[in-house]
């Protein structure tokens, strides 16, 4: 690839900077250090732009990655620099860019190139959007993966897409893309329901829903949302028959499929971003026994008398629909970014990218985790 550069800014930040180095699959601890002197990547080309990092946050796929869940199809050459969602100020710019000027807040979501556990990134312009004004970096940093798959999910896979009177039920309200999802829904007058543990109905309150469980209680309060206790009853039988357009699995496990048919109503459809299995292993023998099971589902769903639709959802992000989901449900106030914990890695060392790791894969985190990376003035 031919390299080229604005060199505007060479001068005014350093060669070298810290960033998290994996060196292999496996558990954190055994694969991740902090380096100190790793290479600031200065050289461009002409679409690609350099973000100072302020914050970044991980989701469930970075641990899966790190694994080497997902090593079939995704091999980094190591060592890498993991990390995908990521804030912070534009320094340079290729020479084709138009979209971003140097000094600009940005968001966005490194995709398949990895890298914001750093201190500067490198990315294609396209995986960025401006910042949204009413939030802070660390609260921007737990957007763009989270929310934009939910938003594809609602508004993109889904046809016709979510809007008023829509009938929406999320698997697994808890986790970050359940919550951004509730919140949408709920932004363009969908009814929504839901489930998650009831350790989690208070993460449904801090975002200033009324939690009611039972169904013969809901009216049209559009801050009330019905939750279902997923350890105590199955919303297949809680709801069958209740005619939902769409069923958005954000847990996996075959048992929200199956369910999803009792509730669905005829032509309804299944999003699902987990499938049966939710730790993403893809192995050569995952993909031979999921490969037919998803065939099978998909000849169900236009040959079966319920043409119940069945979709397996990959995000595929667009910086137009991250501009989207700042001016029109962020800024406006209908989605907020809820944080669990803020790590730093300038006052723990390596260890706050461990402790991060590990809660993530925990599951026990009550909205987003964060690595703070630098202050922002």
């Amino acid at each position: 690839m031919t390299e080229s550069t604005t060199n505007k800014t060479n001068d005014s930040f350093p060669t070298k900077m810290v960033a998290a180095q994996q060196n292999g699959y496996g558990e954190v601890r055994n694969v991740i250090t902090l380096g100190n002197e790793v290479s600031v990547p200065r050289q461009l080309s002409s679409n690609q732009i350099l973000v100072k990092v302020y914050a970044a946050s991980i989701n469930p796929v970075d641990w899966k990655l790190l694994n080497g869940n997902m090593s079939l199809i995704i091999r980094p050459s190591f060592p890498h620099i993991p990390g995908k969602d990521v804030a912070g100020v534009v320094v340079d710019i290729g020479a084709s860019v138009k979209r971003f000027q140097i000094g600009d807040e940005v968001y966005g979501n490194l995709h398949m190139d990895d890298g914001s556990y750093a201190e500067y990134v490198r990315g294609n312009e396209g995986n960025f959007a401006l910042k949204p004004k009413n939030l802070s970096m660390i609260e921007a940093a737990a957007v763009p993966l989270a929310c934009e798959t939910s938003y594809q999910a609602l508004f993109v896979k889904t046809s016709p897409p979510v809007g008023a009177q829509t009938k929406v039920f999320i698997c697994g309200g808890a986790t970050a893309t359940g919550l951004y999802a509730i919140q949408m829904a709920k932004a363009v007058g969908a009814h929504v329901a839901t489930t998650c543990s009831q350790r989690n109905f208070n993460v449904m309150e801090k975002v200033g829903y009324k939690i009611v469980q039972d169904v013969n209680e809901v009216n049209g309060d559009p801050q009330q949302l019905l939750v279902i206790d997923y350890n105590s009853k199955n919303f297949g039988d809680v709801l069958k028959d209740q005619n939902y357009d769409l069923v958005y699995d954000c847990v996996g496990g075959e048992q929200q499929w199956i369910a999803a048919k009792q509730i669905l109503r005829q032509g309804g459809q299944f999003v699902t971003i987990a499938g049966d299995d939710p730790e993403a292993s893809v192995s050569v023998k995952s993909a031979v026994t999921i490969g037919p099971r998803l065939l099978s589902r998909k000849l169900g769903s236009i040959f079966g008398s319920s043409h119940h639709g069945y979709i397996f959802h990959l995000l595929s992000p667009v910086s137009s629909e991250l501009d989207l989901i700042r001016s029109e449900f962020i800024e406006t106030g209908k989605v907020k970014s809820l944080i669990d914990t803020v790590f730093d890695w300038r006052t723990e060392g390596v260890e706050a990218l461990y402790k991060m790791y590990e809660k993530s894969k925990s599951g026990k985190a009550q909205g987003k985790l964060i690595l703070k990376i630098a202050d922002f003035q």
